[in-house]
């Protein structure tokens, strides 16, 4: 790896600490309330798992344009995966080719791993977000609600 899209400069490359401020913000204008404090101490976390990958999407500049969050998912019910938990591409980074050299690069780490299918989850609201993952060959599996506890 890194891949790379000559057509527009973007290439994915490991997230290094440095990209956290981007992948934090990447995160909020997407519609997610990250959590601030410890954000730099969790993505330290992920990235020190051998079982979990970030990877950036970047241009000539190096600036950040998309991240994903790929690991590996043990279930009882089902064989093992690779999941992606986020998929983030601003808006000056899609249909140029980051979304494709992201979801590429979780492929690439989960192959690596001896993992034969990747998973992920997306908002019902999300319908750009759908017809991307169809096109880049995703099929949709079931529809579901989340549900969430806050534990004290």
């Amino acid at each position: 790896m890194p891949q790379v899209q000559p057509s527009t400069g973007l290439f994915v490359r490991g997230v290094a600490a440095a990209d956290a401020p981007a992948l934090f913000r990447l995160c909020h204008d997407l519609g997610y309330e990250p959590a601030k404090e410890g954000f730099h101490e969790r993505l330290h976390a992920i990235t020190a798992d051998p079982n979990h990958a970030v990877f950036v999407c970047v241009g000539g500049d190096d600036a950040v344009v998309g991240f994903v969050h790929v690991f590996g998912r043990q279930s009882v019910e089902v064989e093992p995966c690779a999941q992606i938990q986020a998929l983030v591409v601003d808006a000056g980074g899609r249909r140029r080719g980051a979304g494709a050299l992201l979801t590429g690069a979780a492929e690439e780490w989960a192959k690596a791993r001896g993992l034969t299918w990747l998973s992920l989850y997306c908002a019902e609201d999300r319908d750009a977000a759908h017809g991307f993952y169809q096109s880049a060959g995703f099929e949709l599996a079931t529809s579901a609600s989340r549900f969430i506890k806050q534990l004290d």
